[in-house]
């Protein structure tokens, strides 16, 4: 079986490649990213690797399915949350290699935030409440790009003042929503037909930025509730794929929707390296025993670090004594000493 992976620069590509080489050896791993240094400075799970140029979007998804027509792919997974709309909205070049995946109209129902919030209120599943202009929000509120993935445009808004600021700003493909207190955590799935195949779920012990962004130290989580939210809109849509649905878990110790990604998230080696088996309705069962694998938490090397750092500065300890205390039980998302040049191209991609 050949597999493709993209874009390997990305830590979630490479911790794929990571658990994938080990639960299934059988498996050729085929790679593939746009920026060039990845010829040179890449994990070293990958058996074959190219660079696939993107000047144009039409141009870059034809050189890919060229890729998977020519190399024989059975499965494709571009990982990468940047071009999944377009592959997905252009499905039909791929042939099978993307049968795992659901449509682009489910996708979009579920990835486009004021579609989702539709679906939350038409089943009663509580979310944030939703602001139709920045005029109308109430202090304390957040801005979102109705499109997006992890932080990236967001901004959180506490006092009047910057909110008088916000109002001069182009926000017309934003929205603005209720600000929700409380600890960031999520329910991690693969669904078929709008049924869950493997899931399980996770707490945030850390972010970067500390503002309000991705994972960077995660443990274990659970309760009923995240998984019958899930169930409740898996329902509606009638999914297949992978999804991380986020939610809140408030002082109250309610728990509130925040958003859905339909597509592999940044903190699945948590529920990797705790015995959860994303792949296992896709590829079978895997040669790796997972059952005596409890307790363990993951971290994003070398962002912990900085994120761990700037907690202090803020005058907050808890997520440093965390991290020392749980040393034995804390495993990086990508090992340095395991796998240096995929941690390098980890470091080099952000600077380009």
């Amino acid at each position: 079986m050949k597999m493709l992976l993209g874009e390997i620069s990305s830590y979630k590509a490479i911790v794929i490649a990571t658990y994938l080489k080990k639960a299934y050896p059988h498996i050729e791993i085929f790679t593939y990213d746009f920026r060039k240094h990845t010829r040179y400075i890449r994990t070293k799970f990958s058996d074959k690797h190219f660079v696939v140029e993107n000047p144009s979007i039409n141009l870059y998804l034809n050189n890919l399915s060229q890729l998977i027509k020519v190399h024989s792919i059975d499965f494709f997974s571009p990982v990468h949350s940047d071009y999944i709309s377009e592959i997905l909205k252009h499905k039909s070049l791929f042939g099978q290699s993307l049968s795992y995946l659901g449509d682009y109209n489910d996708y979009e129902r579920l990835h486009n935030k004021d579609t989702l919030i539709k679906i939350a209120n038409n089943i009663g599943i509580r979310i944030p409440q939703n602001y139709r202009n920045i005029e109308e929000a109430k202090i304390p509120f957040i801005g979102k790009p109705k499109i997006g993935s992890s932080a990236n445009g967001v901004f959180y808004c506490f006092k009047e003042e910057d909110k008088g600021k916000l109002i001069t700003k182009q926000l017309d493909n934003y929205l603005f929503q209720e600000y929700i207190k409380g600890i960031g955590c999520g329910y991690s799935i693969y669904a078929k037909g709008g049924q869950i195949q493997t899931g399980y779920g996770h707490i945030r012990l850390a972010e970067y930025p500390i503002s309000g962004g991705s994972s960077v130290y995660r443990d274990t989580f659970f309760k009923k509730e995240m998984e019958t939210i899930v169930q409740r809109i898996l329902k509606e849509v009638q999914w297949t794929g992978f999804a991380m649905f986020e939610f809140k878990l408030t002082p109250r110790n309610e728990i509130v929707l925040i958003e859905v990604n339909p597509r592999i998230w940044g903190s699945i080696n948590q529920g990797l390296q705790n015995g959860i088996n994303y792949f296992e309705p896709i590829l079978g069962k895997s040669k790796i025993c997972d059952s005596n694998k409890k307790n363990i938490k993951t971290y994003l090397s070398p962002y912990i670090y900085i994120t761990l750092i700037e907690y202090i500065f803020k005058g907050n300890f808890k997520p440093l004594k965390t991290f020392i205390k749980n040393t034995k039980y804390n495993k990086a998302d990508v090992n340095i000493f395991d796998d240096l040049k995929g941690w390098l191209s980890i470091i080099i991609r952000k600077f380009l």
